[in-house]
């Protein structure tokens, strides 16, 4: 069982479809646009549903919105509900 879960967008653009099962890799710091080599203690996603489609609004093309689930790691420092899952783990794909 996990201990939490949470919403991440993936852009088609940049990665193939996920499955459910995948395990996610852990995020990076970015400095603007640019990202760095200083990886989190997990991977980032939102708390809720609403907050992730907000997101994917501003995203470029389309992808995939996932429930992701996983052990807590606390809070991200770029979004308002921005929460960090260790071991993250695919539960649910829906196209974007």
């Amino acid at each position: 069982m996990h201990e939490t879960t949470g919403y991440r967008f993936i852009s088609r653009i940049f990665s193939p479809e996920p499955k459910v099962g995948d395990l996610l890799e852990n995020s990076f710091v970015w400095d603007g646009d640019e990202i760095t080599e200083d990886e989190l203690s997990g991977t980032c996603c939102f708390e809720t549903r609403e907050q992730i489609e907000e997101y994917a609004k501003y995203s470029n093309g389309t992808g995939w919105i996932v429930t992701i689930g996983g052990d807590d790691e606390g809070r991200g420092d770029d979004f308002v509900g921005e929460i960090l899952i260790s071991d993250a783990e695919v539960l649910e794909v829906s196209l974007w």
